[in-house]
């Protein structure tokens, strides 16, 4: 339920040597943990050849990253709520996928939802700008640089070291993932996926640089402004924050002529998305065009965020 093979080792991670032992840390009682990603250069996007390629997801491109910090986990439910009782900021109704009806959307939010959570799941139902306050609100806090990761971060950060169309290899898994039926779109519950909404943080196995659900799960919401290809002079892993008109056409022929950053990517797949959408290098985008709800009014039960930290 998307809102919508050439090997090149990374320069610090061989995918064939052993995983080190991540270096975590938390800045505070009610912060995410956060996961130290050593800096270094990969190849984004993907080959022509990999199955379930869309055409957004190139040219492909040499990036180098710099080192930062991730979030372990997806911001959890239980840190959400930490920042909405510390700031009290309003909590607004109004969230689509929020259950196998749309019967509720109107009145769900961030815990009220028509599937069950805990505090260790994701939270969902919040828009890109409370992702945002989220970030300044830890910055505030703990007096260090957090906010949401570049999407060349996020990519470098999902494949730790990896080449393949899934960190842990060339075939989608319930194994390793949350993610849903083979054809768009809802919840499959199989081995050792046994949620058709949203898994507690730690369900599945991490990637070699400790983080979870970087594929599956909740989609995550990343800093860009989406266009429909890569910029191959865009090397240095920064966001992509220029507003520009974008020119589509094809299946995405409704964005023609409105305003990239009327749109924020989102990365990894969600609960309910096909193998294909949670793929390391698969891309898509919020809010749908049309209509519908703006960017800062959209909220879906698929959509959550991690936060990175400035790590000199």
């Amino acid at each position: 339920m998307a809102v919508f093979a050439l090997a090149f080792a990374l320069a610090v991670v061989s995918p064939l040597a052993p995983a080190a032992k991540p270096r975590s840390f938390r800045d505070c009682k009610a912060c995410p943990e956060m996961i130290v990603i050593p800096g270094g250069a990969f190849l984004m996007g993907s080959p022509a050849s990999e199955q379930g390629r869309d055409a957004i997801e190139g040219p492909q491109r040499k990036v180098r990253i710099h080192r930062f910090a991730a979030g372990k986990y997806d911001v959890t439910r239980g840190e959400w709520r930490a920042f909405v009782a510390a700031t009290h900021r309003p909590t607004i109704s109004g969230c689509q996928w929020v259950g196998p009806t749309r019967d509720h959307e109107a009145a769900a939010d961030w815990q009220k939802l028509d599937f069950a959570q805990t505090d260790r799941h994701p939270v969902v139902c919040v828009t890109w700008n409370d992702a945002e306050d989220y970030a300044r609100w830890l910055s505030a806090r703990t007096h260090h640089r957090y906010r949401l990761l570049s999407e060349a971060e996020w990519e470098y950060a999902a494949r730790a070291g990896t080449h393949t169309a899934f960190w842990w290899g060339s075939g989608a898994s319930h194994g390793f993932a949350n993610h849903g039926t083979a054809q768009c779109c809802g919840g499959l519950a199989e081995g050792r996926d046994k949620w058709l909404f949203t898994s507690p943080g730690g369900a599945f196995p991490p990637n070699r640089f400790g983080l979870y659900d970087m594929g599956g799960n909740v989609l995550q919401f990343v800093a860009d402004c989406f266009v429909p290809a890569y910029d191959p002079r865009a090397a240095d892993g920064k966001p992509n924050r220029i507003p520009m008109k974008l020119r589509t056409s094809g299946h995405l022929a409704d964005l023609n002529g409105t305003n990239s950053c009327d749109y924020r990517v989102v990365r990894g797949g969600d609960w309910g998305d096909q193998a294909a959408w949670i793929r390391s290098a698969a891309r898509s985008f919020a809010p749908p065009p049309g209509p519908g709800p703006k960017l800062e009014e959209y909220r879906s039960g698929g959509v959550g965020f991690r936060v990175a930290r400035d790590y000199p």
